[in-house]
């Protein structure tokens, strides 16, 4: 089963490719995600809720009975059968419809309804404005995490919604007010969601082995493709091309894909590496990169979290982040290039890996992790044979930043220069970044499979 997603906020992102071809690169409207799981018969439901849509209809608008079933529908195979980006939705269609769907929220995280299902195409005005409609889909999901016991932060909703009580309503306003639901339980849970011609039903279920996630990949004879960079507007590198984390998980995979186009026989695995501190100021984004990384866990991605100290304590910052963050599919880089007094000795990253490596044990995760530090010169690590590169669940992973390449003959140069780096770490598993997506060859005439093809072993090949 492929899954077609209707992409919102912006009607198409270009994104130019330094290929030897040069193609642009579209993020459309509508475009696959993967496979998720099917829970046809849930086991050991904890909470559940149900929105009439016929009633809604009747006591408001069938314009928000409308809106709901698409924001639903649009994350499913459905998607494409009922609407065309000419046309927009086939509400008739749509209406006949019924769907399921899944969205995890690992134990500890925050699930934010705005990160999940924002603005988008095909929205009708409904209840007076654009997608009315979110505030009865929100509230039927919280009367669900209520009864399941879930903490919930939003604001109430001014009218009733038909089916709940005044104080489990919701009232949604994109960039203001949201929906937050979280998973204090002890245990990763999903919402499954069903709609139907008659009403939305919404259960939380736990991960189990009757309710499953998806393998993670192992790293046997794979190459990591991974997408680089700062989600947001104003943003820098692939990542900075998008806004939302759907947008992000699509250009990683459509990388993955062209990685895998010319790899030969090695498999290739799917990962996102935005920055999550910045000089040492943590995004204030944190609800994107809850989502993010539970939509990665759920299709059985991997997200690697870039951060650049600045002048701020290394360990204690690194600490913070894993506290808040670390799920099996996590891994964490270190930034060198951002570090204040631009030399980190190996030690402070054995102390900073070592804490890394010991959460990932006491979560009994078996899946690899992988630490990496992004370095572009051979003077950004002191001691660079004290760095222990092996750890039980995992590996220490240095990866070339991409900049390099000056003289009469700047690829050369920059292979060159790559080597030189890499080689004083000794042996084991490395990386590549090149400005592949946004910025061509700009730095070093050299593109991107060429740079890339010069390092086939290569564990990740990382795209800025």
């Amino acid at each position: 089963m492929v899954a077609p997603l209707i992409i919102h906020g912006l009607s198409e992102v270009e994104v130019q490719l330094s290929t030897s071809a040069a193609k642009p690169l579209h993020i459309p409207q509508i475009f696959s995600i993967s496979p998720e799981a099917e829970l046809a018969a849930p086991v050991g439901i904890l909470g559940r809720a149900y929105l009439d849509l016929n009633e809604l209809s009747q006591t408001n608008s069938e314009g928000e009975a409308d809106n709901i079933r698409w924001s639903l529908v649009r994350r499913t195979p459905a998607a494409e059968r009922v609407y065309h980006q000419e046309t927009g939705v086939d509400w008739n269609a749509l209406r006949s419809l019924t769907q399921t769907g899944t969205i995890l929220i690992p134990n500890g995280f925050w699930w934010s309804f705005n990160e999940t299902f924002q603005e988008g195409p095909g929205y009708k005005e409904a209840g007076g404005i654009l997608a009315g409609g979110h505030c009865a889909l929100a509230t039927v999901f919280r009367a669900a995490a209520i009864q399941a016991g879930l903490p919930t932060e939003a604001r109430l909703h001014a009218l009733p919604i038909p089916g709940f009580p005044q104080d489990q309503t919701v009232n949604i306003y994109w960039g203001r007010d949201d929906l937050l639901v979280h998973n204090t339980t002890g245990q990763d849970l999903y919402f499954l969601w069903t709609v139907s011609p008659g009403g939305v039903e919404a259960s939380i279920v736990p991960v189990s082995d009757e309710n499953p996630l998806p393998p993670l990949p192992l790293l046997d004879n794979k190459t990591i493709a991974m997408v680089y960079g700062r989600s947001q507007p104003g943003g820098w590198g692939s990542l900075g091309q998008t806004t939302i984390a759907d947008q992000g998980l699509y250009l990683a995979r459509n990388y993955a894909q062209k990685v895998e186009e010319w790899n030969g026989d090695k498999a290739v695995i799917v990962a996102i590496n935005p920055n999550v501190a910045m000089a040492g100021r943590v995004t204030s984004r944190e609800y994107y990169l809850y989502y993010l990384i539970a939509e990665a866990r759920r299709q059985g991605y991997y997200v690697m979290l870039d951060v650049q100290t600045g002048n701020k304590d290394p360990t204690a910052l690194f600490i913070s982040l894993i506290d808040k963050f670390l799920l099996e599919n996590v891994w964490f880089d270190w930034d060198l290039e951002h570090t204040s007094g631009g030399t980190v000795h190996s030690e402070q990253i054995n102390q900073i890996v070592g804490a890394y490596f010991a959460s990932r044990q006491s979560m009994g995760y078996s899946s690899p992790g992988i630490f990496g530090f992004y370095v572009f010169k051979t003077d950004q690590v002191a001691n660079p044979d004290k760095l222990r590169r092996s750890y039980d669940g995992g590996l220490v992973v240095p990866i070339f930043d991409g900049f390099g390449g000056q003289g009469n003959d700047p690829a050369r140069a920059k292979i060159a220069k790559t080597v030189r780096v890499l080689s004083q770490f000794g042996e084991g598993p490395y990386g590549v970044m090149e400005f592949e997506t946004r910025w061509g060859n700009r730095y070093d005439q050299i593109s991107a499979w060429e740079y890339f093809a010069a390092f086939p072993e290569a564990l990740i090949m990382a795209s800025q």
